[in-house]
This record gives C-alpha cells, structure tokens and sequence, in this order.
C-alpha cells in the first residue's frame, strides 16, 4: 500500500479529498439539501447520520481491502513476469553456451582429422622413400655384382693367356700380390678410421645441436611461462578495475567487510557468458549487486595469448569493494 501511495500521490490525495467531502456532505449537507421540518423529533435525524457514516466506513474499508488486494495481486503478477523473462534469458545463454561447446567440439574434431591426414601422409611418404632407398641400394649392389663377376672372367681370360709367363713370374707376381693386399688392407684400414672419425664428429655435432635446442627451448618456456605471468597479472587487475567502476554499493553494504564469490564464463572475446554467485557474503543485495557489476563489465578484458585464453574462459573471481 506505501509503494502505490508512493508512485501515485496526486491520485491517493484526490482521493482522500473526495472521501472527506463526501463524509462533510452526509453530514451537513442533508440538512441543507432538506431541512427539518418543524415539531419533528431530531432522534430519527441523528441515527440515520451515524448509520450512513458507519456503511460509508465499511465501504472505505472494502474498497481499501479491494485496492490492496489488487495491488498485491499486480506485483505478484509482475514478479512472476520478471521471473519468466530470467529464465528465458538463462535459457538462451545455456543454449547458446552449447552452440559454442559444438562449433568448438566440430573444430577439434576437424583438426584432429587434418592431423591425422597429414601424419598418414608423411608416413606414406616416409615409407616410400624407405623404399626408394632399398630400392637403389640393391641396384647398386646388383651392380657392383655385376662388375665384380667380370673383373672375375677377364682375371681368368686374363690368367689361362698368360699361364707361361705366370709361371715365369710367379715368384715376383706373388710379392706384388701381397703387396696390393697389404697397400688394400692398409687402405680399408684407414678408411674405416676416417669413417670412424667422421661417425664420431658428426655425432658430436648432432649431440652439440641437440644440446642447443634443449637450452633455446628452455630459455624460450622461462620466457613464455615470465610473459604469460605478467599478461595473466595484468588482465586480473584490469578485470577486478573494471568490474569496481562498475559496481554500486547497495543498501545497507556501507561500512560493512562483505565480499563474494562469483563464477564467470566467457567467450574469446571477452562477453559475459554467465555469472553465478559460488559463495554467498550473506547478504542477498550485495551478491547481486556484484552478479549486476560483472554484467554491466561486459565485455571483460581478455589475454592476447592464446595459451592464457583458456584460462580466462571460466574462472572464480572475489569480489570485495575497494580491494
């Protein structure tokens, strides 16, 4: 009843002042309109005015009820409108919460299958060069079979032509022939050493390199893990800025050590998904009044790093004024 006084003084005041002349008529306008005849008793006079001032009464009072009634039932109708419309709203961001849970779902699942192409790919790729690689390597042996087998049959041709003068000879073809074989043995000997050397210098070299990268990649994570920490510091403090600038102290708050515990999701680009109160500081106007700061945020600052998006997605964030 306060609540429509206040919203319609004039209208309440009008009609008080109806209420009142209408009382100030009965009461003397009767007499006015119909003054008493004369040698009448006045007894008659006095009890109808009592009895027209007690029905008035009653009526006020029922038409009071009735207004009350009416305006209990308007804000009963209101707050069930205003409830319908928030579950609405909660339903369309759930529904829209599981559009963007899909398209991300289909893009993993699309760079999940390009992974998998590209791994098949370079492992057929892998293995026909493994291929290509046999493959050649057994032409050249075949080759080199080949070759050998005829170096063979011109030693023979060579050997039955010239069989007298071998002969002849032998004694000084023998010290040749192990001549060759001690140059040839010598020879594969200190091939197998440069081979060995080189095997050896070439590992140095892959294991120098592979150290290398090890420390580039460390040095290059410290410097991530650094940059991140810093841009994670950085978005914390512009969000919890920007949601006290945005922040009114309700009724009742001041003076008091309240703070709540709110969980809020978001997008890539930083609009408020949803805000939910996680734990309450136990006064109902200041959990809403922060749930209404975060809204009124939108869109909250994001990270530039993508590692750090992800993080930002859903969090818990406390709020306490001027903290």
């Amino acid at each position: 009843m306060l609540d429509l006084i206040r919203r319609h003084p004039l209208g309440f005041t009008l009609a008080v002042l109806m209420h009142v002349a209408i009382v100030l008529l009965m009461i003397f306008g009767l007499d006015w309109l119909n003054p008493p005849e004369i040698q009448k008793p006045t007894g008659q006079v006095v009890q109808a005015r009592l009895v027209d001032t007690e029905q008035f009464a009653r009526q006020k009072e029922i038409k009071h009820k009735t207004e009350k009634r009416q305006t209990e039932q308007k804000r009963r109708q209101e707050e069930k409108k205003k409830e319908e419309k928030k579950k609405k709203e909660q339903q369309r961001r759930e529904e829209e919460r599981k559009k963007q849970l899909e398209i991300k779902k289909q893009k993993e699942q699309k760079k999940k299958q390009a992974e998998q192409k590209k791994k098949e790919e370079q492992r057929k790729k892998a293995e026909a060069e493994k291929k290509r690689k046999l493959a050649l390597k057994k032409k050249e042996e075949e080759k080199k079979k080949k070759l050998e087998l005829e170096r063979k049959k011109k030693l023979e041709q060579e050997k039955k032509r010239k069989e007298e003068a071998r002969k002849k000879e032998e004694a000084k073809k023998k010290a040749e022939a192990k001549k060759k074989a001690e140059a040839k043995k010598k020879a594969a000997l200190e091939r197998k050493k440069k081979e060995e050397a080189e095997r050896k210098r070439k590992a140095a070299e892959a294991k120098r390199l592979a150290d290398q990268k090890a420390r580039e990649a460390e040095l290059q994570a410290q410097w991530a893990a650094e940059r991140d920490g810093r841009e994670r510091d950085s978005v914390t403090a512009a969000i919890k800025r920007k949601v006290q600038n945005s922040w009114l102290r309700p009724p009742g708050a001041a003076g008091r050590d309240l703070q709540a515990t709110v969980r809020v999701r978001l997008n890539d680009s930083g609009s408020v998904l949803l805000v939910r109160v996680i734990k309450s500081s136990g006064s109902s106007a200041f959990d809403r009044s922060v749930v209404s700061a975060v809204n009124k945020a939108d869109p909250l600052p994001m990270p530039k790093s993508p590692t750090l998006i992800s993080e930002f997605r859903e969090f818990t964030f406390i709020f306490r004024p001027n903290k």
